[in-house]
């Protein structure tokens, strides 16, 4: 019977005899210890491209995969610092492994630098991501490709509302706005278009100017729009089109404007909220202008009036206006002598039709709607 000693013995030795007969296992494969690449982007200032290329040259290893990890939704600017995210895969991972650190790799093309490298144990693939430096630098035309040019500025002349072409590379636009020499105001916008009717205050030749902006740095030309000329009267019924909200909204100054106008023809002759028809009543003229007395003393203020079969608007002073005015979210032209114009082209170049109603897309000429 065998003593305990000599039992620890027997199990030691057995122990060493069977870690004897099992081989150990060494990973022989060849290590790659360095890599080169070439990495080309192709980018543009303002753009959301993720264009980039990554090459070698080696036959041990190719490229998986390369992607530009943050591209700015905004687009790119001068400053920004691409990250090329680059996986490499070995061509034969039985007889090579990778043994790669930053320092190990070397890149040509694009400058920039090495900032990680991952990945690569066992028959992974290596992982490097590679930072350009900033874009003016890698670029030596980076500003060339910026599109700032505006081709056209115009006026929507009803309403008082700059309207210009958009700027591919634009990221706002700043606007001064005239009257004769003087500079009324000078404003920014994200918009191709602005509202400037709250400055139509008196008669006068209204004019603007307007210049894409990137950045501080990378500003355009401006663009001079026509001389616009507009009466007392004119000014006063844009200046009563004005609401701020068109300043501040993301869409076109097309569908503001119709729905400032309408394009609805009406066959009614009959203008919305119009007091009754008048007889017996008589007009005035003082040193202020023309006004209507009834056959009762009153007179209408704020609204329009029917008098022998035409229509009149007055004022908040009771007195006669000319020219277009605003009323109900609608334009209507009244003439010389103060009548409302109907189914016919005004003195400005403007088609109304059978209820007065300015008409934006109708063409008096062919006599059908639409361009």
């Amino acid at each position: 019977m065998f003593s305990l000693r000599k039992m620890s013995t027997v199990l030691v030795t057995a122990s060493i005899i069977a870690a004897m007969s099992v081989p150990a296992y060494a990973d022989d494969r060849t290590a790659i210890s360095s890599v080169s690449l070439n990495v080309e982007t192709d980018l543009t200032i303002g753009s959301t491209d993720s264009d980039v290329e990554v090459t070698v040259s080696s036959s041990l290893y190719d490229v998986y995969s390369a992607t530009i990890t943050n591209v700015p939704s905004d687009g790119w600017d001068d400053d920004d610092n691409p990250k090329v995210q680059i996986k490499l895969e070995l061509e034969d991972d039985d007889d090579y492994k990778w043994s790669i650190s930053k320092s190990n790799v070397t890149v040509t093309g694009d400058a920039g630098s090495v900032t990680s490298v991952s990945g690569g144990s066992g028959h992974g693939y290596l992982t490097i991501v590679y930072t350009l430096d900033d874009l003016d630098e890698v670029y030596d035309d980076w500003d060339d490709s910026l599109d700032l040019s505006i081709d056209d500025a115009e006026w929507q002349t009803g309403n008082g509302i700059a309207d210009w072409s958009s700027a591919e590379s634009a990221k706002k636009y700043e606007v001064k706005l005239y009257r004769g020499s003087s500079l009324l105001t000078t404003v920014t916008t994200t918009n191709d278009y602005y509202s400037f009717a709250n400055y139509f205050t008196q008669a006068g030749t209204y004019t603007y100017k307007v210049r894409a902006i990137y950045s501080s740095s990378y500003k355009g030309s401006y663009e001079e729009s026509d001389d616009y000329y507009v009466t007392t009267s004119e000014a006063a019924a844009i200046y009563a089109t004005y609401n701020s909200s068109i300043n501040s909204t993301t869409s076109s100054s097309t569908a503001y404007t119709s729905s400032l106008t309408g394009s609805t023809v009406y066959g009614s002759t009959t203008v919305a909220n119009a007091t009754s028809p008048t007889t017996g009543g008589s007009w005035v003229q003082d040193m202020y202008g023309w006004w209507y007395r009834n056959a009762d003393g009153s007179y209408t203020v704020n609204g329009w009036q029917p008098i022998n079969g035409k229509y009149y608007y007055f004022n908040e002073y009771g007195y006669m206006k000319t020219g277009w005015i605003y009323w109900n979210n609608q334009y209507y032209y009244c003439g010389a002598d103060g009548a409302m114009l109907t189914n016919t082209t005004t003195p400005d170049g403007y088609y109304v039709n059978s209820a007065g109603v300015w008409v934006s897309d109708y063409n008096p000429y062919s006599q059908t709607y639409g361009s």
